[in-house]
């Protein structure tokens, strides 16, 4: 019975000091842990960068367009749905190898270094993960969320309807100059452009640039890195809409010159209503665009055919005052000639206006 005891207690104390050696061992590393912690969250408040041997720190950064739905011309914008993804090395928070477990922590933001970065053209982009950083064993950071909404673009409306535009997403770091940090080459975009809900554009993605942004002040350089998508216009919708009934209007006013000279209502008639269908048409064309300051391809169409019915309007009008002042061959000469001419000067309008 006493022997029994003695075994039992023996091994309770064995367990007691296996225990204890556990927890002697433990502690240095828990506090070194700590230590760690504390000093890693000294030096961001700081603004403390990782580096080594005070190099640059390289930030991978990658995209991912899953929907543009939407580029308004008038207030030139675009609307975007992307997914993104920052990838750097912090050794500051690399665990002790005897901790190592190849886990991934979850930081919240505010706890962390961050590259500090802004989207120039960002108008609205919103948020749509929760804000953190993944960390592993080694201090291998990794920041990604989802971002929907408006961006800014300067479209360039010269070759309207026959236009093409760059849709940029401008990345800038505002903190950090280019001796301290920088964009890598291998930051990429990938899409499925072809599945984008966008109608009556047809886009594809571009190479990335990267690049610097230096201050109008000082001359600061910070490290820049845009991701461009080319979208061309579908010009189908213009052609339908606007070429083709203001080709009509046109034609409407050549009948002018197939009338005699002497029916002066209609020819008259014919002549006005084609200039209010022209100005009312070109009106509307307009209002689908922004207040810029140059003509667009479709302006000078629109205004080389405003100019070829006030013209048929005013040989309308001497061709009927000859008419009735005994000089009816000179207006039937006239109006012979004014048929051909008329063609050959929209002929000429229609390939100034749309020359590429």
């Amino acid at each position: 019975m006493e022997s029994a005891r003695r075994t039992k207690v023996s091994g309770i104390c064995c367990v007691v000091f296996a225990w204890l050696g556990w927890l002697i061992l433990l502690v240095p590393l828990s506090v070194e842990a700590s230590a760690v912690v504390e000093d890693y969250s000294e030096s961001v408040m700081l603004g403390e960068r990782p580096s080594r041997n005070g190099e640059p720190t390289i930030i991978e950064l990658g995209v991912f367009i899953i929907d543009i739905d939407e580029i308004d011309d008038v207030n030139q914008r675009f609307s975007v749905d992307m997914f993104i993804v920052a990838r750097w090395e912090d050794p500051r928070l690399a665990l002790p190898e005897a901790e190592r477990m190849g886990k991934v922590r979850f930081m919240m933001i505010d706890d962390v270094w961050t590259p500090k970065v802004l989207l120039l053209n960002d108008r609205g982009l919103t948020p749509q993960l929760r804000e953190g950083v993944e960390v592993d064993d080694l201090g291998n950071m990794k920041y990604q969320n989802r971002l929907a909404g408006e961006l800014k673009v300067d479209l360039e409306f010269q070759q309207f309807p026959f236009d093409m535009q760059r849709l940029p997403i401008d990345i800038v770091s505002y903190e950090y100059s280019t001796d301290e940090m920088q964009f890598s080459p291998a930051s990429a975009m990938a899409s499925q452009a072809d599945k984008f809900s966008i109608e009556g554009w047809q886009l594809k993605q571009l190479e990335p640039i990267v690049d610097v942004f230096v201050t109008p002040v000082g001359g600061t350089r910070f490290p820049r890195l845009t991701y461009f998508i080319e979208a061309k216009r579908d010009s189908d919708y213009y052609v339908l809409t606007m070429l083709v009934p203001m080709s009509l209007i046109i034609f409407m006013a050549w009948t002018v010159f197939w009338l005699q000279p002497n029916i002066v209502p209609s020819r008259i008639a014919i002549a006005t209503a084609s200039i209010f269908s022209l100005i009312a048409l070109g009106v509307s064309i307009r209002l689908g665009l922004p207040k810029v300051s140059y003509l667009t391809k479709a302006d000078y169409f629109v205004l080389g055919c405003t100019l070829m019915v006030f013209v048929a309007l005013g040989v309308a009008v001497i061709g009927s005052r000859w008419a009735n002042s005994d000089r009816m061959e000179q207006a039937l000469k006239i109006n012979a000639i004014a048929r051909w001419v008329y063609m050959f000067l929209f002929a000429v309008v229609a390939f100034v206006a749309f020359d590429q």
